[in-house]
């Protein structure tokens, strides 16, 4: 079985920054991640919104930031395992770690880096017969790439303020957008979000839900709403509440306190070889920023390689290691 340097669990913005940092340290590094797709809840939670607190940029969406750092993770050629969750963690004799996954895998490692939040997510399914057939193809859990949206009907079925996001977000790419609430008014709202609502062009079906899929030659051409209206779609977004899973952290052994793990600035856990960053640890003054998630990265890198080789340089620079190259 192959053996890696660095496995980090996680492939949400800290776990990715961490595997470009790894590689550029030149340690063999695998991510990890139980989404079919990396980004996490950066691209699952607010992929359309504009972000305005991390370095470099005056603004930048959700989505462009996980692009742009999956992008410098690859840079690195890092393995990566997706739609597979780490079940345990067991060190071995020789003092390497195997990571036993959900679907069987077996992952061996010298140091592992919890970057898996403050555990895992699934988004709840749509409960219309027939519709799991149409999932990752016409329906969708998440706003990613809108511009496949462009010229196209679409609708959003959500009760939640996130619904709202995503019809406006859609709102000029999107030929028609129409939003589908089940009550008959949205949850986790302000005032500012209905007055854009009412405001923009998406049509707002209330106390409606859907009562069936329509299809024709293996797609979906439209939905039946509860009332009898059909709304002809090209492609269906959902949010209908997530199902959070706790943490097993304390399962693999490493100490929590309330769920997250508690690191000093090294971000080393109570297991030697085992380091942890982003929204999974706690220390004094901890920020939960996606900046904050850059800086820990690097520290549990730094914390890693010293560990491997405590001869290695406690830190190292893109501008020294990339001196002559077009990296």
């Amino acid at each position: 079985m192959e053996m890696y340097d660095v496995t980090i669990i996680g492939g949400g913005t800290t776990g990715l920054y961490a595997a470009f940092y790894s590689g550029m340290r030149g340690l063999k590094t695998k991510v990890i991640e139980d989404q079919p797709e990396t980004g996490g809840k950066v691209s699952f939670f607010y992929p359309e919104k504009q972000i305005y607190d991390v370095g470099g940029f005056p603004g930048i969406s959700g989505e462009e930031l996980a692009a742009n750092v999956e992008k410098q993770a690859q840079s690195t050629s890092p393995a990566l395992v997706t739609g597979v969750k780490v079940q345990s963690l067991q060190k071995q004799e020789d003092g390497a770690f195997l990571l036993v996954t959900n679907d069987g895998g077996s992952h061996y490692t010298r140091t592992v880096l919890i970057a898996s939040g403050l555990g895992t997510f699934q988004m709840q399914p749509l409960q219309v017969d027939g519709a799991a057939a149409y999932e990752g193809r016409q329906i969708h859990y998440t706003v990613k790439n809108k511009e496949k949206y462009k010229g196209l009907k679409t609708a959003v079925v959500s009760n939640n303020r996130v619904g709202i996001d995503w019809s406006l977000a859609l709102e000029g790419t999107a030929d028609e957008v129409t939003l589908i609430n089940r009550n008959n008014a949205f949850r986790a709202v302000y005032e500012k979000d209905e007055e854009n609502l009412q405001a923009s062009s998406v049509h707002v079906q209330y106390n409606r839900t859907i009562h069936r899929v329509k299809e024709e030659g293996g797609r979906m051409t439209g939905v039946i709403l509860s009332d009898g209206t059909e709304i002809p779609l090209d492609h269906l977004l959902v949010y209908e509440g997530l199902q959070m899973e706790k943490s097993v952290y304390e399962e693999w052994g490493v100490h929590t306190d309330k769920g997250r793990i508690p690191v000093e600035t090294d971000m080393c856990t109570n297991i030697p070889g085992v380091f942890a960053a982003g929204d999974a640890v706690v220390y004094p003054s901890k920020t939960m920023l996606i900046a904050s998630g850059f800086n820990e990265a690097m520290a549990a890198i730094n914390s890693a390689a010293t560990y491997l080789d405590p001869e290695a340089k406690s830190q190292v620079y893109s501008t020294v290691i990339y001196k002559y190259t077009d990296h």
